[in-house]
């Protein structure tokens, strides 16, 4: 039995650290290619529309919210099941509609994407205090990229579609470099327990 710090909507990670560091690392592989696809092509035409790249990051989120919601099925406790299904449904609902949108509907998709990212951020902030975490700086790093995002883009509303598909992008890398560094942490935390 581990005596542990670790609550109990953190404990997932400790379970299955392999399967949160594949994840986290496509995440950051898939964040870092359309980011960086986003400076180098920024006008691209898809679906006979011009739509930057939306639909991929879209898609890109609407995975990660999937995968959020398998998280949370997969959890043993009440805690991991809410903070994952959540957060899966939010991505999966702003990942669809991102998926849909175009460059014609981008003032329409301006005001989600501010609140997406500020209410992404605040939540991760907020699990931080929740929880009981050793290290808590790339949480804390990623609440406050995406939050800064947020803001720019609300500040230079209507931002261009090519600058929201790269806040998104930059978004989902930070949170892929979290997820690994919560669950390396949460993983050495409960080795270090159980050899106490």
């Amino acid at each position: 039995m581990i005596k542990s710090k670790i609550t109990a909507d953190l404990i997932q990670f400790t379970a299955r650290p392999w399967w949160y560091t594949i994840q986290g690392g496509a995440m950051i592989v898939l964040g870092i290619i359309v980011a960086a696809l986003c400076i180098v092509s920024p006008d691209v035409y898809m679906f006979g529309e011009e739509a930057s790249w939306a639909p991929i990051i879209g898609i890109v989120i609407l995975l990660v919210g999937v995968f959020r919601c398998i998280d949370g099925l997969a959890s043993e406790y009440a805690q991991g099941f809410l903070f994952n299904m959540q957060g899966g449904v939010l991505d999966i609902v702003v990942g669809m509609l991102v998926t849909v949108s175009s460059n014609s509907n981008v003032n329409n998709l301006n005001l989600l994407i501010v609140g997406y990212l500020v209410t992404q951020g605040i939540y991760r902030n907020i699990l931080l205090s929740v929880g009981e975490v050793r290290n808590p700086l790339s949480n804390r790093v990623t609440g406050l990229v995406s939050i800064i995002l947020g803001i720019i883009i609300w500040i230079d509303s209507p931002a261009s579609l090519w600058f929201i598909v790269f806040s998104l992008s930059v978004d989902i890398s930070f949170r892929g470099w979290a997820l690994i560094a919560m669950a390396s942490t949460l993983k050495i935390t409960a080795e270090n327990e159980l050899s106490d």
